[in-house]
């Protein structure tokens, strides 16, 4: 047994690519078959290795899309999904792009329902409180208390005999 490498591997390891790169200065990659590096002498792997990184790291595997859909018409169901994401994610393996981007659109479609709730709001109000009648709030109701409403006489009708 050697525990001494020869003095060829020692300078095949150092010699460099004998290619130029795609912007015209010389590869610095260690040649090893021919002169030339790994990717340079096959150059066809190259785009199966860089889409085989691609599909790895960036695409959801079909079994992580069991997620239901859900609806998300009021507060509560927004809530819900919000809440569901956070515990997903303390949970284990969620992908943390996803949960950002769920949390990045609840946030939006919270200020979308609270814009929807206020306009309603304000439909109501202007219902309730016509600006014709000049009434302040407290006049468009008639707040009396049981006792003025007991004490108060009924409207008398004219009798002809």
């Amino acid at each position: 047994m050697k525990l001494k490498a020869d003095k060829g591997s020692k300078q095949r390891s150092r010699e460099k690519c004998k290619a130029q790169t795609k912007a015209g200065g010389p590869c610095q990659a260690p040649a090893l078959e021919g002169g030339l590096c790994f990717f340079h002498a096959h150059p066809e792997k190259l785009a199966a290795l860089g889409r085989q990184g691609g599909q790895k790291n960036r695409r959801w595997k079909f079994e992580e899309r069991d997620l239901p859909d859900r609806s998300l018409k009021n507060i509560g169901e927004v809530s819900d999904l919000l809440e569901e994401t956070i515990n997903r994610v303390r949970l284990g393996p969620f992908d943390l792009r996803a949960a950002n981007s769920i949390g990045f659109l609840a946030g939006i479609l919270l200020k979308a329902l609270d814009q929807r709730l206020e306009d309603r709001l304000a439909h109501l109000e202007a219902v309730m409180l016509p600006s014709t009648t000049g009434a302040t709030d407290t006049e468009a109701f008639e707040f009396r208390s049981i006792k003025e409403i007991k004490n108060e006489q009924p409207p008398t009708s004219c009798k002809s005999n």
